[in-house]
């Protein structure tokens, strides 16, 4: 797993981890003014889930398995879904960037999910 993320900040995409990801309904949300649930200021390359993956690092990429990028959780969500880990809300600075997000990637993602170390 290691080398995959140095593959990934090195810019090489990798195909094989996307047959390991699964299907995921993606949402985005918007800055509040509150911290995110670990206490930091909300910054894009963040996203919402459960509890379960609080700090982990998750990989998307579209359902054609074009690569998306890296993204820390970083907080949670409060929705049904994203409580039991059936969706992700990915951070956007404002509402053009979340129109954007849905226009370029939809509202359903491919996610593999890495777990915090430490």
């Amino acid at each position: 797993m290691r080398a995959l993320i140095i593959a990934l900040l090195a810019g090489i995409t990798a195909v094989a981890p996307v047959q390991q990801s699964e299907q995921i309904r993606c949402t985005c949300y918007l800055p509040t003014g509150n911290c995110t649930y670990d206490g930091t200021m909300p910054y894009e390359g963040i996203l919402a889930s459960n509890k379960d993956h609080l700090g982990d690092i998750a990989l998307l990429w579209t359902l054609e398995g074009e690569y998306i990028g890296m993204f820390e959780a970083r907080d949670i969500g409060g929705g049904p879904m994203l409580k039991d880990g059936t969706a992700i809300d990915i951070f956007r600075e404002d509402m053009e960037g979340a129109k954007e997000w849905i226009a370029t990637y939809g509202d359903y993602v491919r996610i593999l999910w890495i777990p915090a170390e430490g």
